[in-house]
């Protein structure tokens, strides 16, 4: 296992994280109930080859995941590795509502003090409940008392909100989305770079989209076929080669993409790729862009709309959603995940954007088209 720098303590932490949101499923069972015995076995083996740092959640796996984490961790495992859940920024409507949320966490996972805690999911409609509920302030008290170490925030929003936010606290953690083909997605290469220039360790989230980067559909999958390289080596070693990355978390299913992501861990670093590697990437870049139905440059041009739906996101899922179609649900969960006044559906069809789009595209039409996919 290769490790990283890890925030300004510089404490040692494995390139590879393990996210605890896609557990195996429990054959027979329903929703998202965890095969509790398969994630432990999974985890432990992730543990025992060097990987450090845990990523769950309290909504993960309908609640299931923390509790989960908390058994694996049992055994003398905890003291092996970092553990970082999340406070879920959605749920409280009163202050008085925070500790009982964290206390409940901490009883799941079996511990006293959390290593790292996120302020789950900011967007521009949590963001005023973080603020409302003056959370920020709150997780800094929890840390003198000792109930945590290390503080950040998990972020799912454009660039201009990440800087917000990145700006108005002295953070130690944030956590993006971030893969070859969403550099300009959310928070992108220039959150990446922002934080890296701040000091603030970056924990990478969705590096294979979801698994879709693992099989690349189409004229994409055609391309990384055709060159001979492994799909999965390609898109994390695309991530590890950047200095500013702390860890790359993957959400693993399978004790076979367990062992595979470790062993492809364990040649990561800044400098690994080769120009090859770097051409078929851009190949592939190149191969999911012509694919795209909607030529969105995300100019921002047909913004504001009156009525408030975020064109551009909107065209973004609906790319994804289209380019990816083995993996629509994926698009679907981040489509709902847009504040409803910002969602396709709200469009009034009054033109006003069509009128300022340098490309001329018919936007109207294409929102409609988003509706019918993802709405």
């Amino acid at each position: 296992m290769q490790y990283r720098s890890f925030t300004k303590d510089k404490i040692q932490i494995s390139a590879l994280g393990f996210g605890c949101m896609r557990f195996p499923l429990l054959k027979g069972g329903t929703g998202e109930k965890p095969d509790e015995k398969e994630a432990v076995r999974m985890l432990r083996y992730a543990i025992d080859h060097g990987v450090n740092y845990i990523d769950t959640a309290a909504p993960y796996h309908g609640g299931e995941s923390e509790t989960v984490v908390g058994k694996a961790l049992r055994d003398g495992y905890r003291e092996k590795v970092i553990l970082a859940t999340k406070f879920p920024t959605w749920e409280p409507t009163a202050a008085s509502e925070l500790d009982p949320i964290l206390e409940r966490q901490l009883q799941k996972l079996g511990v006293d003090c959390l290593d790292v805690y996120l302020i789950h999911n900011i967007q521009k409609s949590l963001w005023k409940n973080v603020q409302k509920l003056k959370m920020i302030d709150w997780v800094e008290k929890k840390r003198q008392q000792g109930k945590l170490r290390y503080v950040g925030f998990s972020f799912h929003d454009d660039f201009d909100l990440f800087k917000t936010v990145l700006d108005c606290h002295d953070w130690d953690v944030c956590q993006i989305q971030y893969n070859y083909t969403g550099e300009n997605v959310q928070a992108g290469t220039k959150g990446l770079n922002y934080a890296g220039q701040k000091g603030v360790s970056v924990v990478i989230m969705e590096p294979l989209f979801g698994g879709v980067l693992a099989k690349p559909p189409g004229l994409m999958g055609e391309t990384i076929r055709k060159s001979g390289k492994n799909p999965v080596d390609l898109a994390l070693r695309w991530l590890w080669d950047k200095p500013e990355v702390s860890v790359v978390l993957s959400g693993m299913s399978s004790m076979e993409q367990t062992v595979e992501n470790v062993q492809i861990a364990g040649k990561s670093g800044v400098g690994t790729l080769s120009a090859e590697d770097r051409a078929v990437i851009e190949a592939a870049k190149a191969a999911y862009e012509k694919s795209s139905p909607v030529k969105c440059t995300k100019c921002k041009y047909c913004l504001p709309c009156p009525f408030e739906v975020d064109i551009p996101r909107n065209f973004e899922h609906y790319n994804n959603a289209f380019v990816l179609s083995e993996n629509t649900k994926l698009c679907r969960i981040l489509y709902s995940m847009l504040p409803e006044p910002h969602r396709a559906a709200n469009c009034t069809e009054c033109g006003a954007c069509e009128t300022k789009c340098p490309q001329h595209l018919p936007i109207r039409r294409h929102l409609k088209e988003v509706v019918s996919l993802l709405g």
